[in-house]
């Protein structure tokens, strides 16, 4: 293969993969520009106001990943962590004990419905996104962050 003399060309068995190895920890940020995007309906049943009813949102979510570089030479494949985020789209989330629970699973629709142990808000799906990412994800990940944007007004990450 001949390649222009303006151009360097490093082959892979030039290149060897410790390199890789060496190269320390990297961060892969997903959904900075154009976010993950999942529709799911939820209802937070301990709230006072209009948020106590059955509503949904596009959700909009962002995610950065610290590891080191596999042997492909990527911190991990976008469409590991993709996978795991789409689990919730077109699902409705509620908290363990909700009835409404009980009657979506009794209309035929329990396939659509994720029960979570905390109220589903935008914060607690932060965190369990996390901690799902981080079962599913390779043991040289380490550190996730996960932002929900819930509405335009309403964004929800670690600080």
């Amino acid at each position: 293969m001949s390649v222009p003399e303006e151009y360097q060309f490093v082959s892979l068995e030039q290149q060897p993969t410790s390199s890789l190895i060496d190269a320390g920890e990297r961060v892969l940020h997903i959904g900075d520009d154009r976010p993950i995007r999942i529709s799911a309906g939820h209802r937070l049943r301990h709230h006072d106001g209009k948020c106590r009813r059955p509503h949904g949102h596009n959700y909009e979510i962002s995610v950065e990943v610290t590891g080191t570089l596999s042997e492909k030479g990527w911190v991990v494949d976008k469409g590991d962590i993709t996978d795991v985020i789409d689990e919730w789209d077109h699902r409705f989330l509620l908290e363990a004990g909700d009835p409404l629970i009980e009657a979506l699973k009794a209309s035929g629709d329990a396939h659509g419905v994720v029960v979570l142990e905390h109220p589903p808000t935008a914060e607690v799906m932060g965190v369990l996104l996390e901690e799902k990412l981080y079962d599913a994800l390779p043991n040289r990940v380490s550190d996730i962050s996960v932002t929900v944007r819930e509405t335009a007004e309403l964004c929800a990450g670690e600080h």
